[in-house]
């Protein structure tokens, strides 16, 4: 099948009638190294990664060719300002149900912690969570579903945020993660963990 919107992404094979074979990708940076000589050294660590789970056409089990795990994520000074507030008390708004979003562009510029939104100029979305964040012991997840008609384009640069334009962005990756057609669904997830 030549290259396009249509094309069957790798990592499936229907050829053979078999099980589709999922590709698991883990992006690693010498961040990932740092955590773990921190915590060899005792500190505690807040880190941050997204991961996409890539589904042809809708979301199913027997759909999903592809999972990518980014390298840590950047903090951005804004979105920590905002959490602080929260944490103590002052008016700030909350990463909830209601307007947390989970961002995604086409940029490639690099992350800088005085950002405050996706560097993408036109190709970037920012979808509201599919409901409210998962808090489990040291560790808080949002999730999103970009369906088919969502988000189309190279996916460079992904964030959180507490609004749909402006507000807090609390943080932002920079990694290849693929090019989102319409035949497929992608579901991204950003895991922000204390250990």
């Amino acid at each position: 099948m030549p290259e396009g919107e249509n094309a069957v992404p790798a990592g499936i094979d229907h050829a053979r009638g078999a099980e589709p074979t999922i590709v698991r990708r883990r992006l690693v940076t010498p961040k990932d190294h740092a955590i773990l000589e921190a915590r060899a050294a005792g500190a505690q660590v807040l880190e941050g990664r997204y991961a996409v789970r890539k589904y042809m056409g809708d979301v199913a089990d027997a759909n999903l060719y592809e999972v990518v795990e980014t390298a840590p994520n950047l903090f951005l000074t804004a979105g920590i300002t905002e959490v602080l507030k929260l944490a103590t008390g002052a008016t700030a708004t909350a990463f909830s149900s209601s307007n947390a979003r989970l961002c995604v562009g086409d940029s490639s510029t690099s992350a800088s912690a005085g950002q405050t939104d996706l560097q993408a100029s036109t190709n970037k979305l920012r979808k509201l969570v599919d409901g409210t964040p998962s808090v489990s012991t040291n560790s808080v997840t949002f999730t999103a579903t970009f369906g088919t008609g969502d988000a189309n384009f190279a996916w460079n640069e992904v964030g959180v945020a507490n609004a749909a334009s402006s507000g807090a962005m609390w943080s932002r990756t920079v990694a290849a993660l693929g090019t989102k057609s319409s035949a497929a669904s992608w579901v991204l997830t950003w895991t922000l963990s204390i250990s």
